[in-house]
Order: structure tokens, then sequence, then C-alpha cells
């Protein structure tokens, strides 16, 4: 787990990044979420493919089911962040926000990505 945490690491920076610029000057919350966690997704399928897991499946069927394990995140991470959005205690707190989702989805992603890469 230690290579996919790193991987991951990489991969949410630039979520994080990404996001962080479009919330501030571009777009709102959660379409900023879309474009950040999207570009975030395909990057780090590839750092996986090469660093994490063994492919045990052909390179297109890991990707397609990689790619369906990453949007059911996707709409985890956007659920998350509009709902937070509505807690009073995180409000408009983009940083608290975004690691609440980080830390759900992090979690689901591994479990997910572990069966598609490995069978497992």
């Amino acid at each position: 787990m230690r290579k996919y945490a790193l991987t991951g690491l990489i991969a949410t920076a630039i979520n994080y990044g990404l996001y962080l610029l479009l919330v501030d000057r571009f777009l709102p919350p959660v379409p900023a979420t879309v474009v950040a966690y999207s570009s975030s997704v395909v990057l780090n399928f590839f750092l996986q493919r090469y660093f994490v897991f063994e492919l045990r499946r052909s390179l297109r069927s890991a990707f397609l089911l990689s790619m369906v394990v990453s949007i059911g995140g996707l709409l985890l991470d956007a659920a998350i962040v509009y709902g937070l959005h509505f807690f009073p205690l995180l409000g408009d707190r983009e940083w608290g926000i975004k690691l609440v989702a980080t830390g759900v989805v992090f979690f689901y992603n591994y479990y997910g990505k572990r069966r598609v890469f490995e069978g497992e």
C-alpha cells in the first residue's frame, strides 16, 4: 500500500492544486472538482500501472474498468464536496472539505483499483 499511497499523493497534489486554482478563479466547487479529479485520475492510472499493481488483464480492459471505478470515486468526491459546503463547521473552508473527500475516496479507490488490476 506504500507505493499506492505515494502515487496517490502525486495525483492528489495535482487534484488539489488544480481544484484550488479553478475554484479560486474560474469555476464553482463541483465543476472544479470534476475537472481536477478527472485530470488526476488519468495520471494516477499510469502511475499505478507502472509502479503499484501487477496487471493481470489487458491494458485496455484495465483502463476501462479503472475509469469506471474512478467515475464512482468522482461521484463520491463531488457528493462529499457538495454536502460539506452545507456543514456549518466547514462552510467555505475548501482545504478541509477537500481533505475529508480525499480521505474517503482514497480507500474506495484503493480497493476498487486493486480489484481492477489484480483481480483481488
